[in-house]
């Protein structure tokens, strides 16, 4: 027994989160303090500009809160690294990350597919007014600043807390079990609306057992990145949708996912 109370494991898990959701409100706060202080002294048509870009002005203003959200979070992420490796090496190593490269983005591009299929034929996805704005928000940013949001800043800040602190330490502190369901859990809720709520649990639960598997931190982020370029690329090419989200474009994904998944588990 290492002697903690239940609270204070729960306040160790919790605690970066909280570390995390108030650096990215302040950061917000002061962004959007200065869009509207330049909007005040801008002439009429820097605030067309405005207006008519908002969603991408408000997307990279996202992204910069983000950044700066998880900067706290830094020091925590090398000190659960370190104490991984410590494990990792008292456990022995592990199937080299390069030869799982395959599989790993097989599974991210079919499962994300597979799962947004899956909620447009069921009608679960239109079901949700909460959601809908939320897309009409994502999809509504520039195309370029889209592929940086949803390829880059996203998958490695939201790794840098889901994974990289809040699963390492849930692992330590309970086991890798719960750490895999409950941090899966956690990243759901962190969306805020049901349909992304139930996404983000099954991509978080996936993202965490590849990082058990591998105790690299890499493979999180470049899962999470590839999911959510095939979720976000798709949506901007129709043709591609109406082939996919179809039923036996659905079976298919998920097929692959589930080969995916035998083929890692093989390895």
């Amino acid at each position: 027994m290492d002697g903690k109370t239940s609270f204070r494991k729960a306040w160790e898990v919790l605690f970066p989160y909280l570390l995390y959701y108030l650096a990215y409100n302040a950061a917000l706060l002061i962004v959007s303090f200065l869009v509207q202080l330049t909007m005040q002294k801008g002439n009429e048509a820097y605030t067309d500009f405005v207006t008519a870009h908002i969603a991408t002005i408000t997307g990279a203003a996202g992204g910069l809160c983000m950044i700066a959200g998880i900067l706290p979070l830094l020091s925590m992420l090398k000190r659960e690294l370190q104490i991984q490796a410590q494990d990792g090496a008292a456990q022995g190593a592990r199937v080299e990350s390069a030869e799982r490269l395959p599989a790993i983005v097989i599974l991210a591009v079919s499962v994300s597919l597979g799962l947004n299929a899956l909620f447009t034929l069921t009608g679960f996805a239109e079901r949700s007014q909460t959601y809908q704005e939320v897309a009409d928000h994502q999809y509504g940013v520039a195309f370029g600043v889209g592929l940086v949001l949803y390829g880059l800043i996203s998958p490695f800040t939201e790794e840098v807390l889901f994974r990289g602190v809040i699963y390492n330490r849930l692992r330590r502190l309970f086991g890798p079990l719960v750490g895999i369901v409950s941090s899966g859990v956690l990243f759901g809720a962190f969306h805020g609306n049901l349909v992304q709520g139930v996404y983000g649990t099954v991509m978080g639960i996936f993202i965490a057992y590849l990082y058990e598997r591998s105790r690299k931190f890499y493979i999180p982020v470049l899962f999470h990145a590839v999911a959510n370029l095939a979720v976000y690329t798709t949506a901007h090419v129709p043709a591609v949708q109406e082939t996919l989200f179809t039923p036996a474009g659905c079976a298919i994904l998920l097929t692959a996912a589930a080969g995916a998944v035998c083929l890692e588990r093989r390895r």
